[in-house]
C-alpha cells in the first residue's frame, strides 16, 4: 500500500514538475515573439510581458486548465516587426510553433512585413490561422502538416507568387478560406479544394484566379458563402452550382462570365447577397423568380435581355438592386441592352 502511494506521488511530482518546465519554456518562445515587434510604439499590448508574470497573464494569450498556452491573439495591435536598425525581422514561427499545445494564431491587421518562413508547418496543433492583412513579401510555405486547420485567413495579408493549393488536399476540417486580395501568379481555380466537404465559406476575390469555375464545385454542399470577384473567370457558370442549397452570399462580378443563369438557380432559396455584375451574362432574369430571400442583387453592364419579373415586386427583404445596363470598359463601343423595367 505504502509502495503505491509513494508511486502515485511520484508520477504526480513529475507531472507538475513538467508542466512548470513547459510553462518555463513557454514564457521564453513568447518572448521571442515580442522581440520581433522591437519598434512597436502605438501598443501598450506588451505592459503584462514581464517576468513577474506567467504566460497566461500576458495580454492577448490565452491558456487551458493545466497552464498550456492555446491560443496568441495580437489582431490589430499596430504591430511592426522591425530591429533596432529599421531591418525586418522575420516573425519566429519555430519558437511559436514550438508550443504543443497552441491552437489558435492571431496575427491580422496589423503592419508585419518579411516572409512567413517554413517552420510554420510545425504548428500541428493549430486549428484557427489568421495572419490577414499585413504586409508580408513572398510566397506562402506548405502547410499540409496542419491536419487539424479547421479556419485559414490571409486575406490582403501581402503574399505573392506560387500558392501552394497542393498542401491544402489533407486538411479535411478546413470550414474557412480566406486567401483573396494577394498578387498570385495567374493560376486556374484550385481543384485541391473541392475535396474539402466540410467548407462553409470561400472567399478568393483579386487572387488571379483564370479559366473556369470547374462543375466540382457542387461537392461543396456546405457552402454558405462564395466570393470569385475581381478575377479573370470565364465560361459559363457551372450547373453544379445549383446543388449548394445552403448559400447565402455569391459574389462573382468583375470577371469574364458568359451564358445563361443556369437551370434550377431558381432553388437557391437561402441566397441573401448576388452580384454577378460587369460579366457578359445573356438571357433573363426568369431563374431568380423564386428568390425572396435576396437582400441584394447585382447584374449590370451584363447582356441580359427581357423584362424583370413581377415577382421581384414581393421580395420584401430586398434593399438593393442594380439592373440597368451600362457600357463595360470592355465593349465600350458596342450597342448595350438595357432590361424593360416593369
Amino acid at each position: 500500500m505504502f509502495q503505491q502511494l509513494f508511486i502515485i506521488r511520484f508520477l504526480l511530482l513529475l507531472l507538475v514538475v513538467s508542466s512548470r518546465s513547459n510553462n518555463s519554456q513557454e514564457v521564453e518562445n513568447l518572448f521571442k515573439l515580442k522581440s520581433a515587434f522591437g519598434e512597436t510604439k502605438s501598443s501598450d499590448v506588451f505592459t503584462t510581458w514581464t517576468n513577474r508574470n506567467s504566460a497566461c497573464e500576458f495580454a492577448g494569450i490565452f491558456c487551458n486548465s493545466d497552464g498550456n498556452v492555446i491560443e496568441i491573439n495580437l489582431g490589430s495591435q499596430s504591430l511592426i516587426n522591425y530591429g533596432g536598425n529599421g531591418s525586418i525581422i522575420d516573425l519566429p514561427f519555430n519558437s511559436i510553433c514550438d508550443m504543443k499545445f497552441l491552437a489558435k494564431l492571431v496575427l491580422a491587421n496589423n503592419s508585419l512585413r518579411g516572409r512567413i518562413r517554413k517552420s510554420l508547418k510545425k504548428c500541428k496543433s493549430m486549428r484557427y490561422l489568421d495572419l490577414g492583412i499585413n504586409s508580408f513579401s513572398g510566397d506562402f510555405p506548405a502547410i499540409d502538416s496542419l491536419q487539424l486547420l479547421e479556419l485559414l485567413s490571409l486575406n490582403a495579408s501581402g503574399i505573392t507568387g506560387k500558392f501552394p493549393w497542393s498542401s491544402l488536399k489533407n486538411l479535411k476540417r478546413l470550414s474557412f478560406l480566406s486567401v483573396g486580395d494577394n498578387l498570385f501568379n495567374p493560376h486556374p481555380f484550385p481543384r485541391e479544394i473541392l475535396n474539402l466537404t466540410a467548407l462553409n465559406w470561400i472567399y478568393m476575390s483579386n487572387s488571379s484566379i483564370t479559366g473556369k469555375i470547374p462543375e466540382g464545385i457542387k461537392n461543396l454542399v456546405r457552402l454558405q458563402n462564395i466570393e470569385l470577384s475581381d478575377n479573370e473567370i470565364a465560361g459559363d457558370i457551372p450547373k453544379g452550382i445549383v446543388q449548394l442549397r445552403n448559400l447565402r452570399q455569391l459574389e462573382i462580378y468583375n470577371n469574364y462570365l458568359t451564358g445563361k443563369l443556369p437551370v434550377g438557380f431558381g432553388n437557391l432559396t437561402n441566397l441573401r447577397n448576388f452580384d454577378a455584375s460587369n460579366n457578359s451574362l445573356e438571357g433573363d432574369l426568369s431563374e431568380l423568380r423564386s428568390l425572396k430571400n435576396l437582400v441584394s442583387l447585382g447584374l449590370f453592364e451584363n447582356r441580359l435581355t427581357g423584362k424583370i419579373p413581377k415577382e421581384f415586386g414581393d421580395f420584401k427583404s430586398l434593399v438593393c438592386f442594380v439592373s440597368i445596363q451600362k457600357p463595360t470598359h470592355r465593349e465600350a463601343s458596342k450597342e448595350t441592352r438595357i432590361l424593360d423595367m416593369v
